[in-house]
């Protein structure tokens, strides 16, 4: 007796709702997380159904209805890196979803497919969505990183104005007011202009450390970070011009603010150490990569100076690495320094 494509349909239709109610049942009575909330649990289902739908369309087979919503791995890593649901839960459901799913389908299949052509299609599936869903969790991770930085910058730096800066400019009222007492000692002046000129220039650093860590992407893009900084800077230093060529957009949030601290890093060692008169901080946005640079006009300085640590630069190697990202010194001596950070784009948002 032939069995017609309805029966066949049917019966496809059985054994998908056998394999979520056998994966939920497994699930739950090992007490993952996965199934320990109704959402999570609908989500979890809802992408059980999408992984078997894929799975039969990838065999040829008539698949049942598609499930209402079905969520694509990406969006459903971020939810649950939002919901702290641990990836090892995640990996180990993906672990029991294969082996119940192959031993149902090629029974429900019979003689139609091989063994092995049913677990390739299954694996297929199922690693399309976790692929996608762990790259989406660490991407969460890194943007609470980055959050928990700012606010820990944020921190510092009040602590920096608001105590730090303010001893050091007592301190030096209090330097001043003594000199007043014995105007006629002139070793007693020197001393006293020597120690207020150390204060001041501590105050100073002070004041631009607190600057700079007041300063981060957060919800901003990096374009509009960097020109906020800018346009924080006193007029102690050399004139910063800020240039852009494209259509800036956001990138994750972790590589906006790494790449906001080297660029950062990068026009402060202008503007202390080049001897400038002219800094500029140039961005060229492109759909397949970003460009950040930082040229100044200044004296440069020798290139074996960079593999001994001078300016921090060797930091700001390892954060460029982090993100994947080039980065290039030109330390130019006698014409100027150029810094380019060059970071390769994939997956963009706006």
């Amino acid at each position: 007796m032939t069995t017609s494509t309805s029966d066949h349909d049917h019966q496809l239709a059985d054994a998908s709702a056998a394999i979520v109610e056998q994966t939920v049942a497994a699930l739950r009575s090992v007490d993952s997380a996965l199934v320990s909330d109704p959402y999570i649990e609908a989500e979890f289902v809802a992408q059980i159904e999408h992984i078997l739908g894929q799975t039969l369309a990838t065999l040829g087979l008539s698949a049942a209805a598609e499930p209402k919503q079905a969520s694509r791995g990406a969006e459903v890593g971020e939810h649950r890196a939002r919901q702290n649901v641990h990836p090892v839960d995640s990996l180990k459901a993906a672990t029991l979803l294969f082996d119940v799913g192959l031993g149902v389908l090629v029974k429900a299949t019979g003689d139609r497919l091989g063994h092995d052509d049913i677990a390739r299609a299954l694996n297929a599936s199922i690693m399309g969505n976790v692929i996608p869903a762990s790259v989406a969790y660490v991407n969460v991770l890194l943007e609470r990183l980055a959050v928990a930085h700012s606010e820990e910058r944020l921190g510092i730096s009040r602590e920096l104005h608001d105590r730090v800066a303010h001893s050091i400019a007592a301190g030096m009222q209090r330097v001043d007011l003594s000199g007043l007492a014995d105007p006629a000692g002139t070793d007693a002046q020197v001393r006293l202009a020597d120690g207020m000129a150390l204060f001041d220039a501590a105050l100073d650093e002070t004041r631009a450390i607190a600057r700079d860590l007041r300063h981060f992407v957060g919800d901003k893009r990096l374009d509009e970070a960097l020109n906020d900084y800018v346009a924080d800077l006193d007029d102690a230093g050399p004139r910063v011009i800020v240039e852009l060529d494209g259509m800036p957009f956001r990138l994750t949030t972790g590589t906006q603010e790494e790449a906001f601290i080297i660029v950062r890093e990068a026009i402060h060692n202008a503007r202390r150490h080049s001897g400038a008169g002219t800094i500029t901080v140039s961005s060229s946005w492109q759909p397949g990569s970003v460009r950040l640079s930082v040229r100044d006009d200044g004296h440069g300085f020798e290139h074996d100076r960079i593999r001994s640590g001078a300016l921090g630069l060797i930091a700001a190697q390892e954060r460029a690495e982090l993100i994947g990202a080039d980065l290039t010194i030109d330390p130019g001596p006698g014409v100027g320094t150029h810094v380019e950070l060059s970071i390769p784009i994939q997956e963009a948002g706006v």
